[in-house]
């Protein structure tokens, strides 16, 4: 795990410098990176062996801001087992009694994240605590083979088999298990989503090709929505198309992609709180750099629990995106994609077969380097006009600001709030 993980931190950080003179820069960071183990390698190789339950931290750190939370496990179809968080009710607001039954609202993450990153920032400047204080039973999903979903009814997590999956099978599988579960849960039979990032993605097939999942889901918001990713600028996932690193990783045997620290959790907060830009530099690497406000004494929370990991699979996927400027399921190559699909190239995924009963509101930024406003204005054509509600396009906004920001409950929740009331109330009535 650590061999995996730092040979990840340092292929980043190599990559992620453009010129020769940039490059510079790199020794200086292994030099801090140098000095931080030399000075502190006994604290360090206590660390190593410490095994952090994610599970617990999350309660406590939900508890710590003075809400209630529960841990769910949701198998899917597949066998699956994700982890799901539930902050059911608010201490803050007087008409939450524990046995009211409330409107369910599910939060899905984006690529390489996990539910963590819904409570990066303070209560009131985070979107969970914040619908659970207006009366919202709020859930926070996690994708397969994420920090808090690495388990399955037969697979051992180590095998190849485990690993084997993208976001096609998030879309197909997981957020309609999640919203069953839910549904099973609370017996409420509509449910309200808010997907970012790659929780947009999985939303789009799940739509689109889930008979049924439009009248579970009859809401949806999408922050950061991605589609066709003809007009990305992430340097990232363009380098990763462009030079196939995914073969590197395979050379190290490697089929999970940048896992959480989990054992070097300890040391990797630490070395934030030393050094917080070449922090920044591994987490905000693959979605590009946050522009939004940001209060920077998180950091050390947010690179202690990030990246949440995903497959090499799915970052493969993503990169198949990027080189085909087609937003499209898993290319197995022209045999591989005849036993799955019949067709020699794989299926797109056609947004426009969505239901047009579905609500959809979609917000994204103009220094998004993901969810580019081009791509947006072409996923929006597509959709059936019945079921936009609005687009929002915030300035300066990229990819991280909807759910890091602490001006997003100024400049986004208010509206989302606002959707879910007007939804919800009208289709109580």
């Amino acid at each position: 795990m650590k061999l995996i993980y730092l040979i990840s931190i340092l292929f980043l950080i190599i990559i992620n410098y453009r010129s020769v003179v940039n490059s510079i820069e790199i020794f200086k960071d292994i030099n801090i990176i140098y000095d931080h183990l030399k000075n502190d390698i006994k604290e360090i190789l206590e660390d190593a062996f410490t095994v952090v339950n994610h599970v617990e931290y999350f309660i406590e750190t939900v508890n710590g801001n003075g809400y209630p939370c529960e841990h769910h496990s949701v198998i899917t179809d597949d066998g699956y087992i994700l982890g799901v968080f539930r902050i059911p009710y608010s201490y803050n607001n007087n008409n939450n009694n524990n046995n009211k039954t409330r409107q369910p609202i599910l939060l899905q993450h984006g690529l390489l994240d996990s539910s963590i990153t819904w409570i990066v920032n303070n209560a009131n400047q985070s979107l969970p605590f914040i619908l659970s204080d207006m009366g919202y039973d709020v859930w926070m999903g996690n994708n397969r083979g994420n920090t808090y979903s690495i388990n399955h009814t037969r697979l051992d997590v180590k095998s190849r088999e485990f690993w084997e999956f993208s976001f096609d099978d998030m879309g197909w599988y997981d957020l309609p298990s999640m919203v069953d579960y839910m549904i099973q849960v609370t017996g409420v039979q509509e449910i309200g989503y808010v997907g970012h990032s790659e929780g947009t993605m999985q939303a789009w097939i799940s739509y689109s090709e889930i008979k049924g999942f439009d009248k579970k889901v009859p809401i949806y918001i999408g922050l950061g929505p991605v589609g066709n990713v003809s007009h990305i600028t992430n340097v990232a996932l363009k380098t990763m198309a462009t030079y196939r690193i995914d073969d590197l990783f395979r050379i190290f045997g490697t089929k999970q992609f940048l896992p959480s620290p989990k054992l070097l959790r300890g040391l990797f907060i630490s070395f934030c709180i030393d050094c917080p830009l070449c922090c920044e530099d591994v987490v905000e690497w693959l979605c590009g750099p946050h522009k939004g406000a940001f209060n920077q004494s998180r950091m050390p929370f947010v690179s202690g629990n990030e990246p949440g990991g995903t497959s090499l699979r799915n970052m493969v996927h993503f990169t198949q995106l990027v080189n085909s400027k087609q937003f499209q399921h898993y290319d197995y190559g022209i045999i591989g994609n005849l036993l799955h699909y019949g067709h020699e190239k794989p299926p797109l995924i056609n947004v426009e077969n969505i239901p047009p009963t579905v609500k959809i509101a979609l917000f994204s930024g103009t220094k998004d380097e993901l969810a580019d406003t081009v791509d947006v204005k072409q996923l929006v054509s597509l959709l059936p006009p019945e079921t936009l509600l609005s687009w929002d396009i915030i300035e300066n906004y990229a990819h991280l600001d909807y759910v890091w920001a602490i001006d997003a409950n100024v400049l986004v929740y208010p509206k989302i709030i606002n959707y879910f009331n007007s939804f919800f109330n009208q289709s109580q009535s």
